[in-house]
């Protein structure tokens, strides 16, 4: 005669109650690690950019993520491209004249004013001086209004 099995309805669900605790325990410190990453931080407020910025160019990089630079008529300004809704980065889109955040779907337009999405207002812009030898500093910790230039 086959044996009957000693497993319960209970028993499965304390099995089944134990496992989902100890999955939830094992994600703790790797999503505490993620959220408190200094990854993405700039290392220091002030960035230096010593490309060449011709007249009425678009948006350029530095080498330092999320700082951008641009010369347009009115002068040279920098925004670092941190989303205001939940401060994803979002990125440049050249063709579309447009900031595109891939976290929650806010878009700004050229300037980095929002168009749509849930940011509640502009990218920030941040103070740039020009230096002796012709290059930027761009003070990260310093920011300015849109009309900004220099």
């Amino acid at each position: 005669m086959p044996r009957q099995s000693e497993w319960t309805r209970r028993a499965v669900l304390r099995l089944a109650w134990g496992g989902i605790i100890v999955a939830g325990a094992l994600t703790i410190e790797p999503l505490v690690k993620y959220l408190t990453s200094q990854e993405d931080r700039l290392q220091s407020p002030l960035v230096l950019y010593t490309k060449p910025l011709d007249k009425n160019s678009d948006w350029q990089n530095t080498a330092k993520a999320r700082v951008w630079v641009r010369r347009d008529a009115l002068g040279v300004m920098a925004l670092v491209a941190t989303c205001t809704h939940l401060g994803c980065e979002v990125n440049y889109h050249p063709e579309k004249k447009e900031w595109l955040c891939p976290c929650h779907g806010s878009i700004y337009d050229v300037e980095g004013r929002p168009i749509s999405g849930p940011a509640p207002k502009a990218l920030p812009r941040v103070a740039v001086e020009l230096q002796k030898d012709g290059s930027l500093m761009i003070n990260t910790a310093k920011q300015v209004g849109m009309e900004f230039r220099i």
